[in-house]
């Protein structure tokens, strides 16, 4: 690789304001990132997690009891030593969240500080501390913070090994270990090869300096024939659909007072930083575009690792205005106004929080579509609270989610057999009779619940999401029309539960 023709971004000592202003911010991002940190509800995806996690302190591995293995490990060992220190608790299971949420603000202002300027570097960590959707999954008992520390460092040691102006050996070295964390953490992580091959033939191609005729051809040539075998592959794997309408409207709506200065810095920042820009650029495509074109099952969560491309070149953006107003009172005006609309309507959090709901498309608004994208939070802790409180000897449960009938019963109980993504022939089971994650008797259609219901008594409980067009229609309407409705909580249109006696 040759030397970079692009001047390095001036480096500048950490001064104590500065510091003190980032060590007051970074205490604020862990106050909004504790507080009630146990209070909300577990969702269907943590349930899975606290599962794996007690396998560990139980049997020493991942290994579910349907016998099955659960992959987490570097989430959730380091969690089960947690929990083993703090007592079992949604705080413990949420806290390593919390702490590589916040070691990815720090993280991020090293990073940004060092391809961009310290200007950029502080606003960015600044807004993600303060932004909704950083808050949010830094409290859930999920990988999805982790995943993007590891993800960062390992992009910040490739531009290093690639740029930098020393010990390049050893920034591929660290390169490739954080690779190796991502990719453990999340199956997202196997991009990342991919993407450092791919931004090498870039910077190549269109950013070096030094290139024949004859290379060019070759690599152009290379490039169309893997293309091309890779789209035949997938095509025939996954099919070709297009869900990008779907992102591109969430991430304008979430993100939309970043999008307008990542538009204006596009063309607005200075020429020292338009490598930088195009390889973060380069990197949010990379995902966007198999996640839009190659699944027909839309998470908006699956990009969260790359959403603070929005916010990092969205402050480069505010920041290069800011350098061509003329006076300290314009520019006082507009860092008033851009703060106003941050905390305001433009995802920024400016008081904490003990409920935060999770990326989703409002299904009482969104188009028909086979699977419409939403994180299902209901209360499953009261709904099992009310369960705890009335069941009696010899009540059986069967629950669209029984891994919170082992978290909170102790006992599996029975499953109502459907596939959570809606896809009937993807049905997780190991077997015919117990289900994927914590090894509950599967029922498979009404003949099956009708026979336990006769010879039985318990509770049914299922939420919103189950109900939409997984479970059988048939058996819904059987448990509505049959059984005893005596548990009801609605967090919002798509977070519902109900218990039902029989």
């Amino acid at each position: 690789m040759q030397e970079s023709t692009y001047p390095q971004t001036k480096r500048t000592n950490l001064t104590y304001g500065l510091l003190a202003v980032f060590s007051a911010v970074l205490i604020l991002g862990g106050f909004f990132r504790l507080y009630n940190l146990g209070s909300q509800s577990y969702w269907m995806d943590e349930g899975y997690t606290i599962n794996a996690v007690k396998a560990i302190q139980e049997k020493g591995s991942t290994i579910l009891d349907s016998g099955l293995p659960y992959f987490c490990p570097m989430y959730c060992y380091p969690t089960a030593l947690i929990s083993n220190a703090l007592g079992a608790s949604p705080t413990s299971y949420r806290l390593l969240s919390v702490l590589t949420g916040l070691a990815f603000i720090v993280a991020m202002f090293f990073i940004t500080r060092k391809l961009f300027n310290q200007n950029v570097a502080m606003l960015t960590s600044v807004a993600l501390t303060f932004s909704y959707w950083q808050i949010a999954w830094s409290r859930q008992a999920r990988w999805y913070t982790l995943f993007a520390l590891f993800f960062w460092v390992a992009l910040y040691f490739f531009h290093q090994s690639l740029y930098g102006e020393k010990n390049r050996a050893w920034h591929g070295i660290f390169a490739v270990v954080f690779t190796i964390f991502a990719i453990m953490t999340h199956g997202l992580g196997y991009l990342l090869p991919l993407i450092f091959i791919g931004w090498i033939l870039i910077d190549r191609i269109f950013l070096g300096k030094k290139m024949n005729f004859g290379y060019l051809i070759k690599v152009i040539s290379t490039i169309v024939v893997l293309a091309t075998i890779s789209l035949v592959f997938l095509s025939q794997k996954f099919g070709i659909h297009y869900e990008l309408p779907y992102y591109v409207s969430f991430y304008i709506r979430a993100y939309w007072l970043f999008l307008i200065f990542l538009i204006i810095g596009f063309f607005a920042i200075t020429h020292s930083m338009k490598r930088e820009m195009y390889f973060l650029l380069f990197v949010l495509l990379s995902y966007l575009i198999p996640l839009s074109f190659l699944t027909n099952i839309v998470h908006y969560r699956y990009l969260f690792h790359v959403t603070p491309v929005f916010i990092l070149l969205g402050t480069a953006g505010m920041l290069a205005i800011n350098d061509n107003l003329k006076n300290n009172y314009t520019k006082s005006s507009f860092w008033i106004v851009l703060t106003i609309l941050f905390f305001t309507i433009g995802g920024g959090v400016f008081i904490p929080r003990t409920e935060y709901f999770l990326e989703s498309d409002n299904p009482e608004t969104i188009g028909e579509r086979p699977s419409y994208a939403y994180t299902p939070q209901p209360d499953w802790n009261a709904a099992y609270e009310f369960l705890e409180i009335n069941r009696e000897e010899g009540d059986i449960v069967i629950s669209s989610q029984p891994q919170f009938t082992k978290i909170f019963l102790n006992d599996p109980g029975y499953w109502i057999k459907y596939d959570y993504l809606g896809f009937a022939d993807q049905v997780k089971e190991p077997t015919g009779d117990t289900e994927y994650y914590v090894g509950a008797k599967v029922i498979d259609d009404l003949q099956e619940l009708q026979v336990i219901a006769s010879s039985a008594h318990g509770f049914v409980i299922f939420d919103h999401m189950s109900a939409d067009g997984k479970i059988a229609e048939n058996i819904i309407s059987y448990i509505r029309d049959n059984f005893k409705l005596v548990f009801e909580k609605k967090t919002n249109p798509w977070s519902e539960v109900w218990i039902y006696k029989f």
